[in-house]
């Protein structure tokens, strides 16, 4: 999954270029998947996940499966089908199917949490993550914390796959997309 600080970022990229009138409820959204466990369940993962990065990846989110159970109505859920869009097209189109091919699932996790602890500071500076409300910088860092110590990955293993440049684009790239573009409700 992409960190919180990308969720975050391409959240406030997207007020900034789209009117959002409860920006407060469309940034929770954003990140509000990422919150539920298993994930596989606020992701609309599909089938039983495999030792095959690639189709792991391709099946992490079901924006079909998504779209015929949920409505996005209100402000809270565009920015959780924001978020959901955001990691499919992070999944499917971030990474080379040549790098993804070549690399184990526990590589490609300890490769994604080393390169999260070398940008994640530097996205929270630039798009002022820290200008969102309190309380939910408070469980995201719980949530993290947690997690540090669930997981068996530390962020000191792996290489890092995720050029600043690129994720920047990334950013904009999903900041700017119409989301209902996407809808089929």
């Amino acid at each position: 999954m992409p960190s919180f600080q990308i969720h975050l970022a391409v959240a406030k990229r997207y007020i900034d270029k789209h009117e959002i009138a409860e920006q407060h409820a469309f940034i929770e959204g954003s990140v509000a998947p990422d919150f539920v466990r298993p994930k596989e369940i606020s992701h609309y993962t599909r089938g039983i996940l495999s030792n095959n990065l690639l189709e792991n990846l391709i099946n992490k989110v079901d924006i079909e499966r998504y779209l015929k159970e949920n409505k996005v109505s209100t402000e809270y859920d565009q920015g959780v089908f924001l978020h959901l869009l955001t990691d499919k097209i992070f999944f499917t189109e971030f990474f080379d199917k040549e790098f993804i091919e070549k690399t184990t699932q526990q590589e490609f996790s300890e490769d994604l949490y080393t390169s999260y602890g070398k940008i994640n500071n530097y996205l929270a500076k630039k798009y002022q993550i820290e200008d969102i409300p309190k309380q939910l910088l408070e469980r995201i860092e719980n949530y993290i914390e947690r997690s540090k110590k669930e997981q068996k990955v530390t962020a000191k293993t792996g290489r890092d796959i995720l050029p600043l440049e690129k994720i920047e684009a990334f950013i904009e790239k999903m900041s700017s997309i119409n989301l209902k573009d996407y809808l089929h409700n």
